[in-house]
């Protein structure tokens, strides 16, 4: 690969990283509106969780 490619795909991740963590922070903020309880803001972070992680070992097992 060229020197050039490295550079686009280490842009593309940067951007994709930037991307994620604002979007994390929109979220968040979005969740500190709702003024819920710490334990309702607990289980749906578990539930996320299981959800990203269940999805991540599905397509793990998809992927050759």
């Amino acid at each position: 690969m060229n020197v050039t490619g490295m550079s686009m795909a280490n842009g593309t991740a940067a951007v994709a990283i930037l991307t994620s963590l604002l979007w994390l922070l929109l979220n968040y903020r979005a969740l500190q509106a709702q003024g819920l309880s710490f334990e309702t803001k607990a289980k749906m972070a578990v539930a996320w969780i299981v959800i990203i992680s269940g999805l991540a070992f599905v397509l793990s097992r998809i992927a050759p």
